[in-house]
């Protein structure tokens, strides 16, 4: 901010996870001030990546719940009616911004939580193509504000990624399965044929119990991807009957090797401190699972008693049921999945960081105000 109060120069903001926390945070910090707030052509946004998302965002799925073993709180939505032009960009199946609208849906939790290690990194390999080939998500009807909402699609299930990992029959082993696992997983962003939720973008979103999908088009998609799947397991391993076998070369130890390495082995006493730096180390790194197991034993039936209150109080006995078990499902997928989620530093924007948004996200040419200068909030 002040570059705008010394320069008088409009500014992009670009926020990537953390960063897009604080970004929204911001926004509202702004709303509060009201006529001191920097002015609508001075200031815009371009969030990827942001756990706030309105519909998606894992911190708006789970509304007025905190983890204080975690120092985690659930803030809820980025502002869809602030002043200022904002773009948001989610990658398809990033489990931080796009995270399943009904959690009971196990697999497409793990999915989720597997999309935070392979998708929710990959925003600043994203080339010009595909940023430009983003999908306009439908806003609600009669929205005018200045927030439009992106979606890219991700062409493989990061649930898989292990999978594909494993050489040779990996990849045909994950073309086989992938066809259906996209199905399952989709369910739990409420269609089968699509990795994120289509309803309104500019609507909280909080989760929900099961899909309205009929039981016919659910088998329908599975035997269409049963078979799309025995296609593609086929192809692969056609393509890798083409591909000429090598062997490597294998070469036996000689006796002066196996010398060698007798006379190289550790000592003892080189042993023991190994084993003591190995439990100090696990040590530290099972503290955070300390934390979250704290939290799933405290804060969690905490909140799931608050649902079943809420909602039976409503009448609405089903979900006074469903819901508990829903978020503790999902949460406790969280948990398991992740040894927890960063927690945004307190303070505001202000900061400018050594690194800009890429070129073809911040460009001024897909939004509303030029930028001269683009920061980067702290990570």
């Amino acid at each position: 901010m002040v570059e705008l109060a010394t320069t008088g120069n409009a500014v992009t903001v670009f926020g990537w996870s953390q960063s897009a926390i604080i970004a929204s945070l911001e926004m509202q910090r702004f709303t509060a001030m009201g006529g001191a707030a920097p002015s609508a052509s001075d200031l815009n946004f371009v969030l990827v990546g942001n756990e706030m998302n309105p519909n998606g965002g894992m911190l708006a799925r789970f509304p007025d719940l905190t983890l204080p073993t975690l120092d985690l709180t659930f803030y809820g939505a980025t502002p869809s009616d602030t002043i200022y032009p904002t773009a948001i960009y989610t990658l398809e199946y990033d489990g931080f911004a796009d995270f399943s609208r009904y959690p009971l849906n196990f697999i497409s939790d793990l999915n989720a939580v597997a999309g935070i290690t392979f998708v929710h990194t990959k925003y600043l390999d994203l080339t010009p193509a595909q940023v430009e080939g983003a999908t306009k998500l439908p806003t609600s009807p009669g929205y005018t504000e200045v927030t439009d909402y992106y979606i890219i699609r991700t062409e493989n299930r990061p649930l898989l990624q292990p999978l594909r990992a494993v050489p040779v029959i990996g990849d045909p082993l994950a073309d086989l399965i992938q066809p259906n696992l996209k199905v399952i997983v989709n369910l739990g962003y409420g269609d089968p044929n699509y990795g994120y939720s289509t309803s309104y973008a500019d609507v909280r979103t909080p989760f929900g119990l099961w899909p309205n999908v009929p039981p016919q088009v659910i088998a329908d998609a599975l035997a269409a991807g049963t078979q799309e799947g025995i296609l593609d397991f086929t192809a692969d391993l056609q393509a890798l009957s083409a591909q000429p076998l090598t062997l490597p070369q294998i070469q036996l130890p000689q006796p002066a090797d196996l010398v060698a390495a007798v006379a190289a082995a550790p000592t003892p006493a080189e042993v023991v401190n190994t084993l003591a730096r190995i439990i100090s180390t696990n040590y530290a790194v099972l503290l955070p699972t300390v934390d979250i197991a704290l939290a799933l034993v405290t804060t969690l039936p905490l909140y799931t008693t608050q649902l079943f209150v809420r909602q039976l109080a409503a009448g609405n006995l089903i979900n006074a049921i469903g819901y508990p078990l829903a978020a503790t499902v999902g949460l406790g997928t969280i948990d398991s999945g992740r040894r927890g989620i960063a927690h945004p530093p307190r303070g505001g924007l202000g900061h400018r960081s050594k690194h800009r948004g890429p070129r073809h996200l911040t460009d001024s040419r897909r939004h509303r105000r030029p930028p001269t200068t683009v920061y980067r909030p702290r990570q």
